[in-house]
C-alpha cells in the first residue's frame, strides 16, 4: 500500500541538509540484478518515511494529486533509462477517482510499473517534485508524442475475472468485445559495467476467456473460433502478418472480428 505524503512550507535549509544526507547515503547503496529493487524500494520508503513525520501537514485541494510516494531516479547512471520513451517530447493527462487531469508532465517507469508525475510547482533542490503515484487510484493515464497517443490503465483481477496476466499498467491498444494490450518493460542489462534497462514489449489479446499472446499466425487465427475463416481472409487482403504486425495493424483485424459479430447479432 502506498504512503500518501503532502509537503508544504518548511525550512529550506533544514530539508537541504536533510537531502543532502540522502545522497550520500544512496551512493553507498550499490545495485545489482538481484536486489536494484529492493534497496530503491528502501531509499524510497525512508525518504517517505522521514517526510511523512516532518511534513505531516496537509496543501490546499488543487495539490490532490500527490498522493503517491517520493520518487528517486535510481537510473541516474544508466545510458538508457528505464522511463518510456524519454527521448520523446511528450505531454499526459490522467483520470483519477474519476477526475481527469489533462497537460500534465508525466513519465512511465516500465522497470518498476510506476507512473511518475512532476509537480512543477515545487522544487527540491531546484528540482521538480517527483511522485510515484498510487496505482490503485489511477484509473487511466495518456502520454501524447507528436506522432502518436498511448492509453495506459491499471489491470488487475479483482476488476475483472477474465484478467489473467500480473497485475500493472498495461497500454490498452483495442477496447471493444475483444480487447488488445500491451506490457512494457524494461530488463536490467550491463554496459560499461554499470545498469542499464532494455525496453520490451509483448502483446496480449483476449477474444474469448482469456488474454493470450498468439503470435503465430495458426495460433492467432484460431482465437476467433468459427469466424477464424473470416479473419484469415481479411488478414490475408489487408497483408497482416502477425509476427511482424504493428499494434494498429492487430487492432484492425479485431475491430473487424467486432463487426462480423455484431452484423450476426
Amino acid at each position: 500500500m502506498y504512503n500518501i505524503f503532502f509537503i508544504s512550507r518548511f525550512s529550506l535549509s533544514f530539508f537541504l541538509l536533510f537531502l543532502g544526507y540522502l545522497v550520500n547515503a544512496q551512493q553507498f547503496l550499490t545495485f545489482s540484478d538481484n536486489n536494484e529493487k529492493i534497496n530503491y524500494r528502501a531509499i524510497s520508503d525512508c525518504q517517505i518515511g522521514y517526510l511523512f513525520t516532518i511534513y505531516n501537514q496537509r496543501i490546499d485541494d488543487s495539490n490532490e494529486l500527490i498522493n503517491g510516494r517520493d520518487y528517486f531516479p535510481y537510473y541516474y547512471r544508466s545510458e538508457n533509462t528505464p522511463l518510456l520513451f524519454s527521448e520523446k517530447k511528450k505531454s499526459g493527462s490522467l483520470v483519477m477517482n474519476g477526475k481527469k487531469y489533462d497537460n500534465l508532465t508525466l513519465d512511465y517507469d516500465t522497470y518498476l510499473d510506476e507512473l511518475i508525475y512532476y509537480d512543477r510547482t515545487k522544487f527540491i533542490a531546484d528540482k521538480s517534485l517527483m511522485i510515484a503515484l498510487n496505482k490503485y487510484l489511477v484509473e487511466e493515464f495518456n502520454l501524447y508524442f507528436d506522432n502518436d497517443s498511448l492509453t495506459f490503465r491499471f489491470f488487475k483481477s479483482g476488476d475483472d475475472v477474465k484478467f489473467n496476466l500480473p497485475e500493472g499498467y498495461y497500454e490498452l491498444v483495442y477496447d471493444g468485445n475483444c480487447k488488445y494490450i500491451i506490457k512494457h518493460q524494461s530488463l536490467i542489462t550491463q554496459t560499461k559495467g554499470l545498469d542499464d534497462y532494455l525496453h520490451t514489449l509483448a502483446g496480449y489479446v483476449i477474444v474469448g476467456e482469456n488474454f493470450t499472446r498468439g503470435r503465430s499466425k495458426k495460433g492467432f487465427v484460431k482465437l476467433f473460433g468459427d469466424k477464424s475463416v473470416e479473419i484469415k481472409k481479411f488478414m490475408r487482403s489487408n497483408r497482416v502478418h502477425v509476427r511482424k504486425a504493428k499494434k494498429n495493424e492487430i487492432a484492425s483485424v479485431l475491430k473487424y472480428y467486432d463487426s462480423l459479430i455484431l452484423s450476426n447479432q
